[in-house]
């Protein structure tokens, strides 16, 4: 509705309420309580606002508002003598939608940068801002912000909105080549965050991939959404006329997790991906960032004690990044060594990175197919970005067709050559942003330039073996066009102890868990240090297949135990089979500015074939700590335990009602299932494989439960199959 006198438009969904004053650009999302009353969760302006050349900033003025066919709100926007234009906003039961936004400039512009929730200062107001020549501010305000995985050493997605102080978050691929703090992998690119706290949360990106960086900029205790251009070094598309398709929507929910989801949901319905792509993976990283390079005793090594659906060769494989040639000086007998790691049953994957080289010159390359600078010369950049690092990869551009054919026919022929299982894609964020260069073609700029490579090698790659999986970070439902297996890696990024690889692996399943609910494949991974791979493992249970990063030591000299063997056989296994599924949280923390996300105890959720029927509970995640038996009276028929435990349906039934399911142990207790089954067989592993060792009537169990005592026992029993 519009009220005439206030020019206030109101929207009402899913328990929260908007109300966006246009005139004056102020917008509240606020919780409905109890019908009558409502609580603030966020408030700031909506209207874009730009920096163009010569520090000079516009921000939009509403001067009409009008509704279209369908209900939406047509906004006609001023910019003084900059021009005029058009927002075209969706009222949304999930929230709001820009559909669209139209600049028609009358003069010729050039942005350096596009924002939502900004506004000019007033006269006092830059009297109270930190520099004196400031001429706007960053206005969206809630109690806390929510970035998943935003920073390391422990990993933390939540804070207070004061803590972070100045700072601009990554939400795309760009890192810290923005002058952002390091964002590695997954769960990039996320296009999305989320503010709020107590009394809701809202979640906010675009609809698109943009053409420009994204990141959230924050300012003392606000913040605004910020797309960098840096046109007065590139050049504008269009001086006169500006079209964005979908620049921003609004979800909101009870917690960040809802609110992303609730986000996420908005671009589906969604198609599963094909359950061949739940592959789980052994990468030689571990062992080649240590220099060991022996690929015959990595295949004797890992076949007597991980098996795996394939083994990935990692960053150093090539003659140099972006070759796609073997280096034949540090594995001279590359091709027996291939066919070596196949006859002990693993098919072959290969790490690719998205946009580098290091010879462009030897692929035919010249400066007219690489990114440069203002001053026409190639740019170079590293993992980093520290210029002090010694050197740097070439960034290739895809406005250039040679750049173009490049990548596909490598591509191609990696494909052809090997057959590999998959590709594994890295370093779509390992680019320099606008400031130091940008593709020469501006429909490739921003987050389409890694998005718009992934394309080429994903498209390219499938030509030749439709099959194929490509493996990648991003958990946003956007990425789906471009990847197929979501990989958790890299731990390390966690931070460098095994608590801190724990902790963060434990928080990234919450956060694989958005791309498992539109239906992405999801592979665990690891970081560098064994003793975290217990945990990994019982969340892998939940989550999707195994992934091993370690080599055959750690950074601590560790090793991989019997137990943890025992149980990666068991999940290689025993591991569901099917893509799409949603979180039951059992004991869990979804994270607040109070604490970070912690799962204790929880379960898949899979969606049933039919619409009426139920979802389906085919795997549980159980840890209790304390001597005392915990449980849950309604899940899995009623379970009652003590340590810890992994529980996966073997068919397509809950594990209330389940024929055949399997329970592992993690840690020593007590295991009681309050169900009707009629036997178990007790499983070992013998050179990497399960053998069976025993079965019991299920009547001859003592006291019907499932019990393991001590850690030696661990180390003989890998599960139990249950029917």
């Amino acid at each position: 509705m519009t009220n005439e006198l206030q020019q206030t438009v109101t929207h009402v969904g899913s328990g929260m309420k908007l109300e966006w004053d246009l005139y004056m650009d102020r917008a509240v999302v606020a919780r409905i309580d109890n019908g009558t009353s409502s609580t603030q969760i966020w408030t700031g302006s909506l209207l874009p606002a730009f920096e163009l050349d010569g520090h000079r900033y516009i921000k939009a003025s509403a001067t009409g508002l009008s509704f279209g066919p369908d209900g939406e709100w047509r906004i006609a926007l001023d910019w003084g003598e900059y021009g005029t234009g058009l927002l075209i906003c969706e009222a949304q039961p999930w929230g709001f939608r820009m559909a669209k936004l139209e600049a028609s400039w009358s003069r010729d512009v050039r942005i350096v940068s596009m924002q939502f929730g900004t506004r000019p200062l007033t006269e006092d107001e830059r009297r109270r801002a930190p520099r004196a020549d400031s001429v706007f501010w960053s206005d969206w305000a809630a109690e806390g912000y929510c970035v998943p995985a935003a920073g390391s050493s422990p990993t933390h997605s939540f804070w207070r909105a004061w803590d972070m102080g100045d700072a601009r978050l990554p939400l795309g691929s760009f890192g810290d080549a923005m002058g952002t703090p390091y964002a590695a992998a997954f769960p990039r690119p996320l296009y999305a965050a989320a503010m709020g706290g107590r009394h809701g949360w809202l979640a906010f990106g675009p609809g698109e991939v943009p053409d420009a960086p994204l990141s959230l900029q924050l300012q003392s205790a606000t913040s605004s959404v910020h797309y960098a251009y840096r046109e007065d070094l590139w050049g504008a598309p269009d001086l006169r006329k500006r079209t964005w398709t979908e620049p921003l929507r609004l979800a909101w929910g009870g917690t960040g997790y809802d609110a992303l989801a609730a986000l996420f949901d908005t671009f589906g319905p969604f198609e599963p991906k094909s359950p061949r792509h739940l592959r789980s993976f052994l990468c030689t990283w571990g062992d080649f960032k240590e220099k060991r390079f022996d690929l015959k005793q990595y295949a004797k090594r890992v076949s007597a004690s991980t098996p795996a659906d394939m083994v990935i060769m990692d960053d150093y494989w090539e003659t140099f990044n972006g070759s796609g040639e073997p280096n034949l000086e540090r594995f001279p007998d590359f091709e027996a060594d291939l066919a070596g790691i196949r006859s002990h049953g693993y098919e072959l994957a290969f790490w690719q990175s998205v946009g580098w080289t290091d010879q462009p010159a030897a692929q035919d390359l010249t400066a007219d197919d690489l990114l440069c600078g203002p001053d026409g010369e190639p740019r170079q950049w590293s993992w980093s970005g520290n210029p002090f690092s010694g050197g740097g990869h070439y960034l290739l551009d895809p406005s250039s067709e040679r750049t173009r054919r490049l990548i596909r026919e490598r591509t191609a022929r990696i494909v052809e050559r090997w057959r590999p299982a998959a590709l594994k894609l890295d370093f779509g964020y390992g680019f320099p942003g606008p400031d130091a260069c940008a593709p020469r073609n501006p429909a490739y700029r921003g987050e389409r330039l890694a998005y718009a490579l992934l394309k080429l090698i994903y498209d390219a790659a499938k030509s030749v073996d439709p099959e194929i999986t490509i493996i990648y970070y991003g958990i946003h439902p956007l990425m789906r066009n471009v990847s197929d297996l979501v990989n958790l890696d890299d731990l390390g990024d966690a931070g460098d102890s095994a608590a801190h690889e724990a902790a963060g692996h434990n928080q990234r399943c919450l956060w694989a868990s958005l791309a498992a609910r539109h239906g992405m494949a999801v592979n665990t991974s690891t970081g560098y240090y064994w003793d975290t791979l217990g945990e990994i493992l019982l969340n892998t249970a939940v989550v999707g297949v195994n992934g091993l990063t370690l080599g055959e030591t750690d950074n601590d000299g560790k090793r991989m135990t019997q137990a943890d063997i025992n149980r990666w056989a068991a999940l290689q296994a025993w591991r569901r089979r099917a893509c799409g599924w949603k979180p039951l949280w059992l004991e869990a923390e979804l994270g607040s500015s109070k604490g970070e996300p912690k799962l204790v105890s929880w379960g898949r959720l899979e969606s049933p074939s039919s619409e009426d029927a139920p979802s389906r509970l085919t795997a549980l995640a159980l840890r209790n700590n304390s001597p005392e038996p915990l449980q849950y009276a309604d899940v899995a028929g009623s379970v009652t335990f003590t340590g810890s435990w992994a529980l996966i349906a073997q068919d397509d039934a809950d594990l209330a009602a389940s024929a055949s399911f399997v329970c592992i142990p993690f840690s020593a207790g007590e295991l009681r299932l309050e169900r009707a089954y009629s036997q178990v067989h007790a499983y070992a592993v013998v050179d990497g494989k399960l053998i069976r060792v025993r079965t019991v009537k299920a009547d001859e169990l003592p006291d019907g439960k499932l019990v393991v005592t001590s850690a030696d026992e661990l180390s003989s029993i890998a599960g139990y199959w249950i029917e």
